[in-house]
């Protein structure tokens, strides 16, 4: 176990550096990769005589396009864009400092190598105050379009700068501006309270609250009524349950008969060759059948509490029927088929579910279809 774990760390930490190394790469001047391949060359051979004379020179060239970046270097990028590139700009010029310290004679060459550290953190820290900048404009607009925009902002920030500012709470308020909130009620069971139906409490309005919040809703956010007062919210969207029917049916029975027949072997003649002799055995069989018939509707709205349009209006239909038979027979047992069989061994499990459990199947099935619905075509 501890193998698989120190491999699988090995594997994030080497794909996680590759990945490091090409994006620095990727920003690589021509004269970039000169020094460093006379760094590389210095590294193989410390007596490489000219490379350590070409190194200080091809340095300080490189070093110093680096340096002098600054706000009007990237002026056609977007704000903290512009700041974030110029300190992924400054990673080679990292690099170059780190590959010259860790070959001593390339540091020979280059003795007082550019430490670019703190004008990185100053890059990225600039990065931050203009995407918290942008972030405050779009919040100031109060709606939840631009809400979404602060939020991206925010977050930029944050990921540039960690913890600049208060950007956290920004982030929460653009959070709270954006998200769309979605009162679900409790639901009527049916002209009867879910407690007639023998369930402990609403569990249809916790489930559909719980299930949809782990759902892929950006910026959507479900309550009950009882989320809503307690945090004093206001919903912007309101979900009714209703059950416009839930019938659990009454048993009806009812009895028919089934006549087997079979011809057995008996014996054989006495003649040369034997013949067989059959004999024709009868049973009859007496089969009890209980049948119970359930059906339910839910009826689901879901509408703009601004506006009370509609969102969704529809119907979610479950049927289901209960069926169990048992027997008994006379005659003779032969001719009785394996089905036969299973019938009079099931004359003593038969068994009626109570209303409470078909009340549960009807509810559960018919909240399925429904969940189905919002969660492939509702859009919020």
């Amino acid at each position: 176990m501890f193998n698989r774990l120190l491999t699988l760390l090995m594997s994030c930490f080497l794909i996680y550096g590759c990945s490091s190394t090409s994006r620095v790469k990727a920003r690589y001047t021509a004269d970039d990769k000169t020094v460093f391949d006379l760094i590389e060359r210095l590294k193989k051979n410390p007596n490489d005589a000219d490379a350590a004379k070409l190194l200080p020179e091809a340095y300080k060239q490189a070093a110093q396009v680096r340096k002098a970046l600054n706000a009007n270097s990237y002026d056609n990028m977007n704000p903290g864009d512009r700041w974030m590139e110029i300190s992924k700009q400054l990673l080679v010029a990292e690099q170059m400092y780190t590959d010259i310290k860790a070959a001593p004679a390339a540091s020979k060459a280059v003795p007082n190598p550019w430490d670019p550290t703190l004008k990185i953190q100053n890059a990225k820290l600039n990065a931050a105050g203009e995407y918290y900048d942008q972030g405050l404009e779009y919040l100031n607009y109060n709606n939840r379009p631009y809400a979404q925009k602060a939020y991206d902002m925010f977050a930029k920030a944050n990921a540039a700068y960690p913890n600049y500012m208060d950007v956290k709470n920004k982030m929460a308020q653009a959070t709270d501006l954006a998200t769309v909130k979605v009162l679900v009620m409790p639901v009527n069971y049916y002209s009867f309270g879910w407690n007639y139906w023998g369930f402990q409490n609403d569990y249809l309005q916790y489930k559909i609250v719980r299930d949809l919040n782990n759902s892929s809703y950006r910026d959507v956010r479900f309550y009950t009524n009882a989320d809503i007062n307690l945090q004093h919210l206001q919903a912007d969207r309101v979900v009714e349950l209703n059950f416009t029917e839930l019938n659990v049916g009454q048993v009806y029975t009812d009895d028919y008969t089934i006549n087997r027949s079979k011809k057995i072997k008996a014996g054989e003649t006495k003649s040369i060759p034997a013949q067989p002799i059959y004999e024709t055995v009868n049973a009859t069989l007496y089969v009890k059948r209980s049948i119970m018939q359930s059906r339910a509707s839910l009826e689901c709205r879901i509408f703009d509490r601004a506006t009370n349009n509609n969102i969704l209006y529809d119907r979610f239909p479950d049927n289901y029927t209960w069926k169990q038979e048992s027997a008994r027979f006379t005659g003779d047992r032969r001719p009785l088929e394996s089905s036969d069989l299973m019938l009079i061994n099931n004359s003593g499990n038969v068994r009626l579910p109570t209303r409470n459990e078909i009340a549960q199947r009807l509810v559960d099935n018919c909240y399925s279809l429904l969940l189905s619905r919002i969660r492939n075509g509702v859009n919020f």
